[in-house]
């Protein structure tokens, strides 16, 4: 009886560690990137402490392929801007981002007209207010890893210089 209740005790801390361990793997071989922002909510209250922003790059392509439920977008950096070029999902292209796989808000989805797209990041109680008052002063930046799936995961927010 107490083998079976140390397996059922042991059974969700494996379980944890193997999604760590996988997470972990999957940004092991990602690229980082800087994309400025605009447009934030300080808060969520429903969800805790999160900020909603808006991406603030040039949006390229065909608004037609990101139609629908599925979006892909392919990162570039051309002179000093960073462009996200709206492609059919599974594109290759050497930055790849699957937009539903990385949790990115398609805004502005009427036909024709290019959409905005937006994210939200974590942030802890206590840099909470020092990033709001930041993010109310000076242009900031997400810094995100770029993983090899096309996974855009939001690291953290810096000042743009």
């Amino acid at each position: 009886m107490k083998r079976w209740l140390a397996l059922a005790l042991l059974l969700p801390l494996v379980g944890l560690l193997l999604s760590i361990a996988a997470r972990e793997a999957g940004l092991s071989g990602a690229s980082e990137w800087r994309i400025p922002i605009a447009g934030f909510d300080p808060r969520d209250p429903i969800r805790g402490r999160f900020i909603q922003f808006r991406y603030d790059w040039r949006v390229a392509g065909d608004p037609a392929v990101c139609t629908g439920t599925a979006c892909g977008l392919c990162l570039s950096e051309q002179a000093g801007e960073i462009v996200a070029t709206m492609v059919a999902p599974g594109t290759v292209c050497a930055a790849y981002i699957d937009v539903n796989g990385s949790n990115i808000r398609r805004l502005n989805v009427a036909p024709g007209q290019v959409p905005d797209f937006s994210s939200r990041i974590f942030v802890s109680e206590t840099s909470a207010p020092k990033l709001e008052d930041m993010l109310r002063r000076e242009p900031m930046v997400v810094v995100a890893q770029l993983t090899r799936g096309g996974r855009l995961v939001n690291d953290r927010l810096e000042p743009a210089n």
